[in-house]
């Protein structure tokens, strides 16, 4: 017998690696008879595991004369019965468990596993022996046995499926379905057939193709379930089939002709049953994702192609597949594969999609007719989300992509009369003609719909508008209809009157349209009075009124959120009190609610009205004074945190987290331009206000008003919010919601790095964000913008400003927080946010800009703080590796104070690496001169050139004088009036003295070094303990000068008069200068 190790099995991945090893341990190609399997292959219970499992898969598909899949799960099926009829008998004398055993035995046979049917053979014959089991009967049962299961080898296998030809194997599917033997034999075949398709094992060729597709429209002549599994099993191979015969380098001319002759021989079954209905809906059900992929395929070949059977193909997907597959709603996976066959061939071939698509919706039947493809479209944006939301949100899909497509003039080329150049003028362009017949088909369909008496018609056309205006596309699609003389008037007239399901609906238009300032203020000029009722109404979740009730509340909370000027544009009567609930009853009304619908365990109904409640809320809390009334209700955010942090809704999740930003959001740094133009702004829109509604408001008033939620969003209020929503849970909220298994939203994944900002202003909440996973939730949304650095690469990598508004955000907060928190607490592998922090340097020099810098630099600082040689020494990585010491050069030569601080504080930090102090010392004795050069202004700076940047090491030219030593920067910023900047500087000086070459550039090279070190001798700063630093380090500097052992280095410090005299005078043993300054006078002194 040949045995197969249990180990290799296992380390099969698929069913041809198994093979392989059959092959290679077996030495056998057709008879698998002698292959024997280790008993360590089975569970406990004696049932195959995993592994044996696969090797039984792959004996079902080689021989499946004898180990086909319906043989395989009856042999199973047997086991596992005898099995628990012999553990039944254990306790019992029950005489026939021989023949229990015997009939296993043939099972395991059947399976191919002689093995254990030996097994219980030699148990059978042992148990024959003892009195109560050796009838005659039990003995003649043991020795057929054993003569028809080990001494014979069994029936042979042959004709194995990998040595049938594939025509075979069709030819027997096709005759299984001729002779209606339909059975698990046939399905099972079929299924391995499309896996072998999908592996790639097989290519078809054009009569085999269309032998395929036959067989399958056949089967959608009728509806049994048989015929469906099967059809479906064939649809799939053939899908996989078709899509590889787009553009390859492979024959494209054949590829092309077979997929020409494909979709020709579906236009021509289809219109052969084109009175069939079961035929149109079982095709469209199984074989949806097969057409589509057809047209792809196709249209991969458009320079090539006669466009003329694209144009065919495209019609006949919107005609027979977008029609009936969409007919019933309820049909919810297929209606939305249907949908995404759509959205595939808007992007394939839009000109050709948009062209019968339209065509279509102004042939003969005109926009009223009942077939038109966009009127199926609008139909699936206006049926109830709550039966099929997945169909919903693809149809927006669908109207969005659709709604960009139109507008593109390229897709409009086939329309006579129509030249693309008018439609792509810069003045004037000339609007397509796509885009205007489908504004008009929109238009009209949705007319009809909201002006029809039948409820069911009106809520539909809103419902189908709201959701427009949700996908982006109403201005485009719809915005006709609100030009209609009364038109929006009649709307909310009519709805006083309508049922409560369609006023659900214009409700739900008025939120969808609170996002278009104008069209949002006029429809709360009018429906204010309706909203108000309805939102007054009393229900439970799931009841209509307690749905009227949330929803308006949703409306009337974003309608608060209007600016004045918009709100107040068309409001000539009323003032704006009479038009809207009280802001604080409001929010009052939603924090009970979201607190009831806490109490208990969330279900959907309630998930979805505490989702409202909490999306209201938020737009209340753009008012600073219902931010502090919020976040007084500390019973609220425990219970609407703890839900959300239970509850698997996105929506929650994202409308806790949009809550939770506005509570904490600080106001924007501004320059003094932006406030000017803020308070402009502000006056502008106070006589808007006073000419709309003769308010009398003065200017004083204005002010007043306007001081007061400066202050309510100030930062001590700012501050103490977050300390409060941090406390009952707010930090484990938005970790976890960018952290869900359901991956995050990008506006998710914004709003959370937009708030992690705010709250890591707060410096005591650093430690929290740290603690609760913060930083890894951060690092975890960057996104593909983000800088990347090889860790391996030969080539210094020079850090770029951030593109994405989020990376931006996040590369803050992490800057805030490693301003406070020590590295190795903070960062696994600090190295990982040196490179984000760096590109924050690259920003431009803007206001907000200019804080991120100032912040990512002190965050550097901090990194740069580690013991050197240490893990968390970052700073040859950040100088050298990143290429980093540019930028911060640069933003030494900043106009701002305290970027110019910070970067110099860094510097004092960096120098302690090899690599930058070789930096700022190489070449430094290549400017000392015979003769005084010409002397440089103080203050004035000159860097060396960006190839110097770039290239460590290169050497420099004498005549490039000592300007161009790094040197001379430190010098200057030693020399500027901010104190900390010349503590930070003559530091930096401090430490590169240490080598002689720093000394003999700063006596020998540089004309004002030794005035610069005297001034910082003397240095009179405001604060004791800085000016006390400055004069240490200045003393430190004089003694490694006076102690670098070249002569002409200590004559020049003798001739130096007063700085000797000013060393020697530093005689105070009290100070740390003390020691230095003695130093530096013995060394002059013995040099005498």
């Amino acid at each position: 017998m040949n045995r197969i190790d249990t180990q290799k099995i296992e380390n099969c991945d698929t069913e041809s690696d198994i093979a392989t090893l059959v092959n290679q341990e077996c030495g056998i190609n057709s008879n698998l008879d002698d292959v024997e399997v280790d008993e360590e292959e089975r569970d406990g219970d004696g049932k195959p595991n995993g592994s044996f499992k696969k090797l039984l898969k792959y004996l079902s598909e080689k021989f499946p004369q004898r180990y086909s899949a319906g043989a395989v799960a009856d042999a199973m099926t047997n086991v596992d019965r005898i099995t628990k009829q012999l553990q039944a008998s254990n306790d019992s004398s029950n005489e026939n468990v021989p023949l229990l055993l015997i009939e296993r035995a043939q099972a395991y046979s059947d399976l191919g596993d002689e093995a254990m049917a030996r097994r219980d053979i030699a148990q059978a014959a042992a148990l024959v022996k003892e009195p109560l089991y050796s009838s005659e009967d039990n003995v003649a049962a043991v020795e057929r046995a054993f003569r028809k299961i080990t001494v014979s080898k069994g029936p042979k296998a042959a004709n194995s499926m990998a040595d049938l030809a594939v025509q075979e194997i069709i030819s027997l599917i096709s005759k299984d379905i001729a002779s209606k033997g339909i059975s698990k034999d046939t399905i099972a075949v079929a299924v391995a057939l499309e896996q072998r398709i999908l592996a790639n094992q097989i290519k078809l060729d054009a009569k085999q193709l269309d032998s395929l597709q036959s067989m399958f429209h056949g089967l959608c002549q009728h509806a049994e379930t048989d015929n469906g599994e099967l059809a479906k099993s064939l649809s799939s191979g053939i899908n996989v089939a078709v899509s590889r015969l787009g553009v390859s380098d492979e024959q494209p001319e054949l590829y092309q002709s077979r997929l020409i002759s494909f979709i020709q021989q579906v236009l021509d079954t289809w219109s052969a049953n084109a009175d069939n209905g079961v035929f149109k809906q079982q095709a469209c059900r199984y074989g949806a994702k097969m057409y589509t992929s057809a047209i792809h395929a196709l249209s991969t070949y458009k320079p090539t192609l006669d466009t003329a059977i694209l144009q065919l193909a495209t019609d006949f997907y919107i005609d027979s597949i977008w029609l009936v597959g969409t007919l019933s709603v309820d049909e919810g996976n297929l209606s939305t594969s249907i949908c995404q066959g759509m959205l595939r061939l808007l992007t394939d071939c839009p000109s050709h999609f948009i062209y019968s698509y339209v065509r279509k919706n102004h042939g003969e039947g005109g926009p009223g007719s009942n077939l038109v493809p966009h009127k199926r479209l609008l139909s699936l944006l206006g049926h109830p989300r709550t039966n099929a939301s997945n169909v919903h949100s693809m149809a927006m899909l669908v109207v969005s992509q659709l709604s960009a497509a139109v507008k593109d003039p390229n897709n409009s080329a086939q329309f006579s009369n129509y030249n693309v150049a008018d439609g792509m003028r810069t003045k004037d362009p000339l609007p397509p003609p796509a885009l205007t017949q489908l504004r008009e088909a929109t238009c009209d369909l949705l007319d009809t719909w909201i002006q029809s008496n039948i409820q069911a018609d009106r809520s539909r056309g809103i419902l189908s508008l709201a959701a427009l205006y949700e996908s982006g596309s109403g201005s485009d699609l719809a915005g006709f209809l609100w030009q209609k003389k009364g038109w929006i008037e009649e709307l909310w007239d009519q709805g006083e009157f309508d049922k409560p399901e369609t006023q659900l609906s214009l409700l739900s238009l008025a939120d969808a349209c609170s996002t278009d300032p104008k069209l949002a203020a006029a429809m709360k000029k009018l429906g204010s009075g309706l909203v108000q009722a309805l939102a007054r109404k009393k229900g439970s979740a799931t009841s209509i009124d307690g749905k009227l009730a949330e929803t308006a509340s949703v409306v009337l909370a974003k309608w608060s959120s209007l600016s004045t000027p918009a709100a107040a544009a068309d409001q000539t009567e009323l003032k704006e009190s009479d038009l809207q609930a009280d802001s604080l009853e409001l929010a009052n009304m939603h924090m009970q609610r979201i607190i009831d619908y806490t109490e208990d365990a969330l279900d959907a109904s309630k998930t979805e009205a505490v989702e409202r409640a909490t999306e209201s809320l938020g737009y209340l809390c753009l008012k600073p004074e219902l931010k502090e009334h919020v976040v007084q209700n500390t019973k609220l955010l425990q219970k609407l945190f703890s839900a959300t942090r239970q509850c698997e809704s996105t929506a929650l999740r994202f409308a806790t987290t949009m809550l939770i930003r506005n509570l904490t959001q600080y106001r924007p740094v501004l320059s003094e331009e932006q406030k000017r133009m803020q308070q402009l702004q502000r006056l502008n829109n106070r006589a808007a206000t006073s000419e709309n509604t003769n308010s009398r408001q003065t200017i004083g008033q204005d002010q007043a008003q306007a001081e007061k939620e400066s202050e309510l969003d100030g930062l001590s209020y700012v501050s103490k919010r977050c300390l409060r929503v941090c406390s009952e849970g707010a930090i484990k909220v938005l970790v976890g919601a960018v952290q869900a298994k359901d991956r995050a939203s990008d506006s998710m994944k914004d709003a959370v790095a937009e708030t992690m900002v705010s709250l890591a202003t707060n410096q005591q909440l650093r430690g929290q964000l740290v603690q609760q996973g913060a930083v890894r939730a951060l690092l975890s949304i960057l996104t593909g913008d983000a800088p990347k650095v090889a860790k391996k690469s030969d080539e210094k990598y020079t850090p770029k400003a951030l593109v994405q508004k989020r990376d931006k955000n996040i590369a803050f907060a992490i800057a805030k927080i490693a301003i406070s928190v020590p590295p190795h607490l903070a960062f696994r592998e600090p190295r990982d946010i040196v490179l984000l922090l760096l590109s924050l340097l690259a920003e431009d020099s803007e206001t907000q800009s200019l804080l991120m810098k100032f912040e990512a630099l002190l965050a550097l600082t901090n990194l740069a703080s580690a013991d050197p040689g240490s893990s968390s020494d970052v700073r040859s990585y950040m100088a050298s590796d990143l290429n980093g010491m540019s930028l911060i050069e640069l933003c030494v030569l900043s106009d701002h104070q305290l970027v110019r601080r910070a970067a110099t504080e860094l510097i004092c930090n960096l120098v302690y690496s090899p690599q930058v102090f070789e930096r700022f010392v190489a070449d430094a004795e290549k400017h000392i001169k015979e003769e005084a050069g010409e002397q440089l202004p103080s203050g004035i700076v000159e860097l060396p050139s960006d190839d110097e940047d770039i290239q460590d090491g290169q050497t420099t030219t004498s005549d490039d004088g000592y300007r161009a030593q790094r040197l001379h920067l430190l010098v200057a910023l030693a020399d500027v009036d901010d104190a900390a900047t010349r503590s930070a500087a003559s530091g930096a000086l401090a430490v590169l003295s240490n080598d002689p070459r720093c000394c003999r550039y700063l006596t020998l090279a540089h004309p004002r070094a030794l005035s610069v070190l005297l001034s910082l001798l003397n240095d009179e700063s405001d604060n004791q303990n800085v000016a006390v630093g400055i004069k240490h380090r200045a003393a430190v500097v004089c003694a490694n000068i006076a102690g670098c052992g070249d002569k002409r280095v200590l004559d020049k410090l003798r001739e130096n008069s007063g700085l000797v005299q000013t060393l020697s005078a530093m005689r105070d043993p009290q100070m740390p200068y003390c020691a230095a300054a003695k130093s530096a006078v013995e060394s002059v002194t013995q040099s005498c």
